[in-house]
């Protein structure tokens, strides 16, 4: 018998970083980038929701997030230095590389982001100034296509970006970066939004033009998908790298794009990052607790929930549901993640156990005669023995309480005529005389 409070008829006896301005930003921004260098950020952001396809050439050709990996061509690599540790590396001559057709890289809306560093402006193509990033075909043209070009009609300063859909009936709607100048050997953060009716280009999380596209995406043939090229006769194939390039089978808030601009060499995380902690609780004996956590990283995700330093068996998951608690659940409770690129630990989440609450009080029984009110809080439908010693030492079942609700009271016929009687409430069942 747990003895957690004791109670009598007269009274309870308890068991410098300096912030800066606008100005001074812009002014440490411009310094950077004129130095030829890119925006730094210490710490990876989970990738958005909708992420079908995840190519960061991390030394492979590898989809981290689905089946699609890529098949480099014609001496295209995947370990050249990248903006986000390595990424693909095409030569503007020979070098491209290939994606298999898949339903996965057809949605009706996307989103498609990354990195890119031209190598040189100039490339073996119709237009000399003409180079493709990723190009996705159909019967009747590009399904969507993200690439630069050199037209002064669009840009008269120089080389921009487009993005680019075609209905079924080969109508073309592209997107041009019409404030943005290229310039051979800078990062570039790139993305295009193809939305329910429109379609936008965002260069360095800015939004540059925005067009209407009245029309459903078109994947007519269920060509393959290209990086570094347009698969066609009128060539324009990238000299540079491609980093990080990610597709989403949804449109991408302008938010969204800006943070994954903004997390810079962090990039989106692959490594588990642990984004929710599990918190301690305090929990009733009998009941019930769930332990959450949320991560972001490259899946599969391996889960494994530890309490005070053992392994919990099958406790695989993100949230972790221990019910009918004892005592000995007590203690430290952790989550190790781990996927193919690392791994993350929790903090503690202490569990604290207790076996109910109880609140005593006298209450009349009629006329001068008061008696022993005890209001009892745990778990529906368990059982609490109460017990009464009129020394402490020597104690007495008195009834086995059935919670019938979180909180019941119960009153003890017995009146106080006694000098003292003491009272307590723990696990039942208890034997009673």
């Amino acid at each position: 018998m747990s003895a957690l409070n004791v109670f009598s008829h007269s009274h309870p006896i308890v068991n410098s970083r300096r912030p800066f301005g606008r100005r001074e930003f812009l002014l440490q921004l411009f310094l950077i980038l004129a130095a030829g260098s890119t925006v730094w950020a210490a710490n990876c952001i989970p990738a958005p929701a909708g992420l079908v396809g995840w190519w960061p050439g991390d030394g492979n050709a590898n989809d981290v997030v689905g089946t699609n990996n890529v098949i480099l061509m014609g001496g295209a690599i995947a370990n050249a230095p990248g903006y986000v540790g390595t990424a693909f590396k095409f030569d503007g001559t020979n070098g491209y590389a290939q994606i298999p057709s898949s339903t996965a890289l057809e949605p009706a809306t996307l989103t498609i982001e990354g990195w890119v560093l031209f190598d040189s402006l100039d490339s073996v193509a119709n237009r000399v100034g003409q180079q493709y990033l990723v190009y996705k075909t159909s019967t009747v043209g590009p399904a969507y296509v993200l690439g630069k070009d050199r037209l002064a009609e669009y840009n008269p300063y120089g080389d921009y970006f487009f993005f680019g859909v075609m209905s079924s009936g080969g109508t073309l709607v592209e997107a041009y970066s019409s404030v943005s100048t290229i310039t051979a050997g800078v990062w570039y953060h790139v993305a295009a939004v193809r939305g329910s009716n429109y379609i936008r280009l965002y260069i360095n999380g800015h939004l540059e033009e925005a067009a209407q596209a009245d029309f459903a995406q078109d994947y007519d043939g269920h060509w393959p998908v290209y990086f570094g090229t347009s698969g066609q006769a009128w060539d324009g194939k990238l000299n540079g790298r491609l980093d990080e390039f990610s597709l989403y089978n949804r449109a991408l808030s302008s938010n969204e794009i800006a943070a994954i601009y903004q997390a810079g060499s962090g990039g989106k995380c692959k490594a588990p990052a642990l984004l929710i902690q599990p918190s301690g609780q305090t929990c009733y004996w009998g009941g019930s607790v769930t332990f959450t956590s949320a991560v972001a990283g490259v899946n599969p995700l391996v889960y494994h929930w530890q309490d005070n330093g053992g392994v919990i068996p099958a406790a695989t998951n993100s949230t972790l549901q221990l019910t009918n608690l004892q005592m000995t659940n007590a203690g430290n409770y952790v989550v190790l993640v781990t996927n193919v690129d690392g791994s993350v630990t929790s903090s503690p989440a202490l569990l604290k156990m207790k076996v109910d609450d109880v609140a005593f009080k006298l209450v009349s029984l009629g006329g001068t005669r008061k008696g022993a009110s005890l209001t009892v809080s745990g778990v529906s439908n368990q059982s609490y023995g109460v017990q009464y010693s009129s020394n402490l030492a020597s104690w007495f079942g008195l009834t086995n309480l059935t919670l019938t609700a979180p909180t019941n009271v119960w009153l003890d016929p017995q009146a106080a005529t006694q000098a003292a009687r003491f009272y307590r409430v723990g696990e039942g069942p208890i034997p009673i005389p």
